[in-house]
């Protein structure tokens, strides 16, 4: 733990301590501490010991979420992490699951690749052990999971039969290499190998979205809030009504009182079968003191449970930068609307120079994986200065928002990357609300009290 990680700890709990109304030395007297000591502890000056013991003693005074005092220490060199296909295959673990004849035999084989603290997702190579001789959905020798908590995208190498399951009905599709789908949590869902002579894998990018992030206060809170804030998104009429109600119970008003402040507001607005018009939903957020986005609810899309994208041609994709300055073909793989910040891609790496200047540069926390058959020299930008490293075949990398980077490939054969880019907890909401503020340094790096 370095020393400048002690003081952004510092920053921190001064920040709280002003939350609080607390000045150093009224802490002090409160959780029983020297003010001396707490101040060096403010200053980062002192022993990681002592910041938290400071922490803990704050969380037995105060009525606070003590985690929050506890920061991501930065796990990452000069704004990247590389993990390498040698330390990938240290992590394998083979897991059975039941065949056709209900014996145990084994399924998959996992690996951890590039993963970080300051990320979301937890990309998996996952070799498929369990072949099959056809592509029956209902294939017994398939084992369907319960689903699970995160959403996923799977970029697919080789011959892998996909299986999902959406509202009782199960699938199946052919994927091959540079194919990808995106799975919405909780639907159950397999993958075999369809050959007995080809390798069959999928890298696996599994992440948490914003409800991720708010796992630990639907812990807490239980049930009830798991009922309260469930809006039913496939009933879009239903779930605007029950949008707009819950404005109005937070604005304390009654129907009747919303439009005796506007008139012509519609006395429908709360019919689950009636459609809202932008106009109404205008109103509404007017009296409300809202934003006429905080009404609205996008269209529920079924073919989004589950997307499957196929790669029908080498030749499609896009270049980029342009047409004119081929340094990289890009094919977009799985999207979703309900996931506007998952971005993946698959990334031929065409040029043969390192280009920073017409390099990659984007808000997103990204995932890599060199599945091609060559080796790739990767340069980026941190700080201001330039690093560089080579991202061989079968190495992963987890790159920060706001890295400039760029990849060039010398070898002879060909050079490919999959990539998936998703926001953090600096989601669109936050961003905006940090836009919002006249000091926005302060957010990261409170030095001073909310008073002189």
């Amino acid at each position: 733990m370095t020393d400048d990680f002690l003081k952004l700890v510092g920053s921190r709990i001064l920040s709280e301590l002003n939350d609080l109304k607390r000045t150093p030395e009224a802490c002090a007297t409160e959780v029983g501490m020297d003010a001396g000591k707490l101040n060096s502890i403010l200053s980062g000056d002192c022993k990681k010991e002592e910041t938290y013991e400071l922490i803990n003693k704050i969380g037995l005074s105060y009525p606070i979420d003590v985690s929050d005092l506890h920061l991501i220490e930065d796990d990452c060199k000069n704004g990247v992490r590389i993990m390498r296909e040698e330390e990938s295959k240290e992590t394998s673990r083979i897991f059975d699951r039941k065949d056709k004849t209900g014996e145990r035999t084994d399924y998959y084989d996992y690996r951890d690749t590039a993963m970080s603290k300051l990320s979301g997702f937890k990309p998996e190579w996952i070799k498929e052990l369990r072949y099959v001789e056809n592509s029956d959905p209902n294939n017994l020798d398939v084992a369907y999971n319960n689903g699970h908590f995160m959403h996923q995208m799977t970029f697919f190498i080789g011959p892998v039969n996909f299986y999902y399951e959406v509202n009782g009905k199960r699938y199946c599709e052919e994927m091959n290499t540079g194919d990808s789908n995106y799975i919405t949590p909780f639907w159950p869902h397999s993958f075999t190998n369809r050959s007995k002579e080809d390798e069959a894998l999928i890298i696996a990018v599994t992440f948490g979205g914003d409800i991720s992030r708010a796992q630990k206060e639907f812990y807490a809170l239980g049930e009830r809030a798991i009922e309260g804030f469930t809006l039913d998104y496939r009933n879009h009429n239903k779930a605007v009504s029950q949008l707009i109600k819950q404005h109005m119970d937070n604005e304390r008003i009654s129907l009747e009182s919303l439009r005796d402040l506007d008139g012509t507001i519609d006395d429908r607005i709360l019919d689950e079968n009636q459609d809202k018009s932008f106009e109404d939903l205008q109103k509404i957020a007017n009296v409300l003191n809202i934003e006429i986005s905080d009404l609205m609810i996008p269209d529920y899309k079924p073919n989004e449970e589950v997307v499957v994208v196929k790669r029908k041609d080498e030749e499609e994709g896009y270049f980029y930068p342009n047409a004119e300055n081929k340094n990289y073909r890009l094919h977009p793989l799985a999207r979703s609307s309900k996931m506007p910040f998952m971005k993946g891609f698959e990334i031929e790496v065409l040029s043969k120079e390192k280009n920073l200047e017409n390099g990659f540069y984007n808000s997103l926390h990204t995932y890599v994986y060199n599945y091609g058959d060559s080796d790739l020299d990767f340069s980026w930008i941190h700080n201001g200065e330039t690093f560089n490293d080579i991202l061989r075949k079968g190495d992963s990398m987890y790159i920060q928002p706001f890295i400039r980077h760029a990849f060039s490939n010398n070898g002879e054969e060909n050079g490919r990357i999959a990539t998936l880019g998703i926001s953090g907890a600096i989601n669109l909401s936050t961003q905006k609300e940090l836009s919002y503020l006249p000091s926005g340094e302060r957010v990261a790096n409170e030095t001073k009290k909310w008073f002189d």
